[in-house]
């Protein structure tokens, strides 16, 4: 079951992260080798149910913690 928060959180860190290192979601998406529009997915809270080998790409790509991408007020 997951935290109700988790969509809006996820949309939100990623949104935020990504553009704090001034890249756009196709740079993102490029960096990652996945389709631009699993990027806006995240970014819009329509995709939130990522593997753990995903989301710790993504981590790696924004240069952040995993659980940073899922934390509240997060602070970068």
């Amino acid at each position: 079951m997951k935290h109700p928060e988790t969509p809006r959180l996820l949309a939100r860190n990623v949104w935020r992260y990504r553009e704090q290192r001034r890249m756009t979601a196709r740079a993102l998406a490029e960096f990652l080798d996945w389709p631009l529009v699993e990027i806006d997915k995240i970014e819009n809270g329509d995709k939130f149910d990522l593997s753990l080998d995903e989301l710790e790409r993504l981590s790696l790509a924004l240069h952040v913690d995993p659980a940073d991408l899922l934390r509240r007020n997060s602070a970068h």
